[in-house]
């Protein structure tokens, strides 16, 4: 408990300053105002604090801090680039701002077009790259500013290069909403496709070669059961946790009673951190969007598509996920069909979801398309 408190403490002493306990402050920021941005009450902190807290609360907590930590990081990380960038010669600042301009016209004009949508079936889903694709494999580099690792320094960032690449979502995954206040909602994780690069945003505080970037583009559905059926007992073990056989089982598209609501998009920002026969996972959600909805079905059952998506759904990537079993420590072992899963707990911070938990599922990824799948000379530690 008492390296618990420990690191907690340190860790909040990195990200705001020193602890100033008389006057209740790290830094120049109060109690309050740290546990507002880690999501948690002011009692909880206190128990944090003075070592009253469950262990899974600091897990959970340390976590929530270095993130944080490494958004603050990528913030500095992206001025210290601009500032790198307006320091560079006249001619080629102005290809680059003129590179720049037509990209973000190009996504302006996108934008308005995709908002201007109606909210029913008018936008397609379908892409043949990843949205941002440019941006890590771009045609030339002649004007191209990367924070990622570079082919002359591949030997200098083992072992995360190994695992740059083209990575997809190895399968669906499903899960219960809450939303509707009844049963028979779900949200199915369809397919995702997401850019791994190694980077060294973190190198200052994770270790040279240890932390990646994944820029994940994600497409997932909602749907109804027609007869609402609970979820407990059939589906779900509320002692145990655990769904039942029966869930696993469960195909909605080829069983009339349930009807798809609405598909979604989402892009998340995952940060990925090597630790030996480990990975940690955390990612954050820089926007989800509600489109072809069945609006009959959502007025019939009064589904609150809004709710769901700003409340619920955007609750899922605040979910707790355990360590992944690192099988590559050594990144030769890497190609083209390896796979990463990782095992999570969802809860939503307005009802958690009816229990004292949440659902459990994992989420898989598989190696489609491997950047340096040459021989690198990389030491498993």
């Amino acid at each position: 408990m008492k390296n618990n408190i420990e690191q907690f403490i340190s860790l909040l002493e990195k990200k705001y300053g020193p602890w100033a306990r008389a006057k209740a402050l790290f830094g120049s920021t109060t109690y309050g105002k740290i546990a507002k941005a880690l999501s948690i009450s002011s009692s909880q902190f206190s128990k944090l604090l003075y070592g009253t807290a469950t262990e899974g609360m600091y897990d959970r907590t340390k976590e929530n801090i270095i993130r944080l930590i490494e958004r603050e990081s990528i913030e500095k990380a992206y001025k210290k680039l601009k500032r790198n960038k307006n320091q560079t010669e006249k001619k080629n600042r102005i290809k680059i701002y003129s590179l720049s301009l037509m990209f973000s016209l190009v996504v302006v004009v996108g934008l308005i077009l995709f908002l201007n949508n109606n909210e029913t079936a008018e936008y397609s889903f379908t892409y043949d790259s990843h949205p941002l694709e440019s941006y890590f494999y771009p045609s030339s580099t002649k004007f191209f500013d990367s924070p990622f690792v570079s082919s002359s320094d591949v030997l200098e960032n083992c072992p995360c290069v190994g695992f740059e690449g083209k990575w997809i979502l190895s399968k669906s995954f499903k899960l219960p909403l809450p939303g509707s206040k009844r049963p028979g909602l779900y949200y199915v994780g369809k397919s995702s496709d997401l850019i791994l690069r190694c980077s060294a945003l973190f190198d200052d505080f994770i270790g040279k070669g240890s932390s990646m970037m994944g820029y994940e583009h994600l497409k997932s559905e909602i749907w109804i059961d027609l007869n609402q059926e609970p979820l407990v007992p059939k589906y779900f073990n509320p002692n145990l946790k655990i769904f039942n056989d029966s869930f696993d089982q469960l195909s909605f598209i080829d069983n009339s009673r349930f009807v798809k609501v609405a598909d979604l998009m989402a892009f998340n920002v995952n940060t990925f951190e090597i630790k030996g026969d480990s990975i940690i996972r955390n990612a954050e959600l820089t926007g989800r969007r509600t489109i072809e909805i069945n609006k009959d079905i959502a007025e019939k059952y009064g589904i609150d598509l809004s709710y769901l998506t700003k409340n619920v759904l955007g609750d899922l990537i605040k979910t707790q996920c355990e360590k992944s079993f690192n099988p590559y420590c050594n990144p030769n072992e890497l190609k083209n069909g390896s796979s990463i899963t990782f095992n999570c707990v969802y809860t939503i911070g307005d009802e958690n979801l009816g229990l004292k938990g949440g659902y459990p599922y994992s989420k898989s990824f598989v190696l489609k398309n491997q950047e340096f799948s040459d021989y690198i000379g990389c030491e498993c530690h």
